[in-house]
């Protein structure tokens, strides 16, 4: 079955967009009607909205060696978490100019100090669509675990990055979606790759 939604953009009218503030994040509030599934236009609404530049995740997986690699980072948003470091996928934000690959190897390669081989589009999501205008591109990239060196953390020091990693067989990988990973990405991410694992490895491996 293929969903299409009843409405598009096209049946939205904004009647006023406003910028609150503009940080590192933006936050606006727009004013608009909507077309109801009964046909009828919508009372005129207020919505605040934050938004931020779309970002890039890659799940690390190196084929040969059957490993991921995934980082642990701190996150002040989750201090009301028994733990505010988090269990991740490499990710950045998409600059203006950049590509998805550009970010993926740039990310990789400064949060886990790996190059990326091969990149494989997992599929793209919005984290909550309820009030953050962001789209997560999802990728597989394949690396070498051979130059993973643990003993060292990664990050850049000027955007005061600590990163720690994380090497595991695909099997211990999966089997951590039997806890609380606390993550969206990282879930979704190896969700995915549990079930495309045997497909990328048959790609990936010739």
């Amino acid at each position: 079955m293929t969903f299409k939604p009843t409405y598009s953009k096209k049946d939205v009218d904004v009647l006023k967009d406003e910028c609150l503030y503009k940080g590192f994040f933006e936050m606006r509030k727009l004013t608009l009607k909507h077309k109801k599934f009964n046909g009828q236009w919508s009372n005129p609404m207020t919505r605040e909205m934050m938004v931020r530049n779309d970002a890039v995740c890659v799940l690390l997986f190196d084929p040969a060696a059957d490993k991921v690699l995934l980082i642990e980072q701190f996150r002040p948003t989750m201090l009301r978490s028994e733990s505010p470091w988090l269990l991740e996928l490499v990710a950045g934000m998409v600059e203006e100019g950049e590509t998805d690959e550009e970010v993926a190897r740039r990310e990789s390669l400064e949060e886990a100090g790996v190059v990326v081989k091969r990149l494989e589009y997992m599929f793209k999501f919005v984290p909550s669509p309820g009030g953050l205008v962001e789209y997560l591109r999802m990728y597989a990239g394949e690396f070498d675990s051979s130059s993973v060196d643990l003993t060292k953390t990664h990050g850049l020091d000027d955007e005061n990055e600590d990163i720690k990693l994380h090497l595991m067989t695909s099997d211990e990988a999966i089997a951590l979606l039997e806890q609380d990973v606390e993550n969206a990405s990282t879930i979704m991410g190896l969700q995915w790759f549990a079930l495309n694992k045997t497909k990328l490895v048959k790609r990936w491996c010739v």
